[in-house]
């Protein structure tokens, strides 16, 4: 049994310190049965914010959470966007072929190479990634992914995001309190008289952090599908004299490699699922079977 230690010679045992319970065993903190490869990105992001959401959504009786909860909430939000982020790009790197280009030339971890599965080796390129912010999401997916983001209310979004990511970087380094970088980021004019004050997050604040959060991903999701597919009947890969990857304009040809970006994109767990592979196809189709269009088909 661990017992308190006083050492009362010790002039620096300022407070008393006992061992450690038990030893601290990493690999039982871990669940091997989890298997989320058959699960879209933006699917593992609403299961996500839903389990989040159920930490307090459903409890009425008070507008304040208590700022430990607020702090925990907004972790796991910002958390849940990262993850989204994470699981699209290794989505993406290992089933469309201009995305392995732009990886090509980048370097792998020997460990990495020898003991991740092919499925999600990709994520080994991203162990030096965050994706905390608005520049961050932007350079990955330029730099693994080969797409820019341009649209405008994007770019909104994720002005908003990267406000929600000063207040994290408060919850995580400073239990809360705002620093001086994160109050510049913010707006110093506006917000030194908050400096070294905790963040104080009730149900309202909460709810509009998470329902920015959700628009942003869903938005992301959206206007990445609409680049990788555009990209993958207009642009020409290295060495190659032709448009895009090949697409036959064919239902029945094109079903395998359409289902591939499909399920990368596609929500079955949304409010409103996705349009079906085959409706999303007929689209797809009308709006580009004139660009590449081979003159046997």
């Amino acid at each position: 049994m661990a017992k308190t230690v006083i050492v009362s010679e010790d002039w620096a045992a300022i407070v008393a310190v006992r061992e450690p319970k038990e030893h601290f065993d990493t690999c039982s903190l871990f669940n091997s049965a989890h298997d989320d490869s058959c699960t879209s990105p933006i699917d593992q992001f609403i299961e996500n914010t839903l389990g989040i959401n159920k930490l307090w959504a459903t409890n009425d009786s008070v507008e304040n959470l208590g700022p430990e909860i607020g702090i925990l909430l907004l972790l796991g939000y910002v958390s849940a966007v990262e993850s989204y982020m994470r699981a699209l790009v290794r989505r993406l790197v290992f089933c469309d072929l201009f995305s392995q280009e732009c990886c090509e030339k980048l370097q792998l971890s020997y460990g990495a190479a020898l003991h991740h599965k092919a499925d999600v080796l990709p994520e080994a390129l991203l162990e030096e990634t965050v994706f905390s912010g608005k520049a961050e999401i932007t350079k990955a997916l330029e730099k693994f992914v080969g797409v820019k983001l341009n649209n405008k209310s994007i770019g909104e979004l994720l002005d908003q995001y990267e406000l929600v990511c000063q207040l994290r970087h408060c919850c995580v380094h400073r239990f809360g309190k705002l620093g001086a970088k994160n109050a510049i980021a913010l707006g110093l004019k506006s917000h030194k008289e908050f400096l070294e004050k905790p963040v104080l997050l009730n149900k309202s604040s909460i709810e509009s952090i998470a329902d920015l959060l959700f628009v942003l991903v869903k938005s992301i999701n959206n206007e990445v599908f609409r680049l990788v597919m555009e990209r993958s009947v207009k642009s020409k890969l290295q060495g190659s004299d032709q448009l895009g990857i090949g697409w036959n304009w064919h239902k029945t040809k094109d079903k395998k490699l359409y289902q591939s970006y499909y399920s990368v994109f596609a929500s079955y767990k949304d409010a409103q699922p996705s349009p079906s592979s085959e409706e999303l196809y007929e689209r797809f189709r009308k709006a580009h079977h004139k660009v590449g269009k081979r003159s046997n088909q």
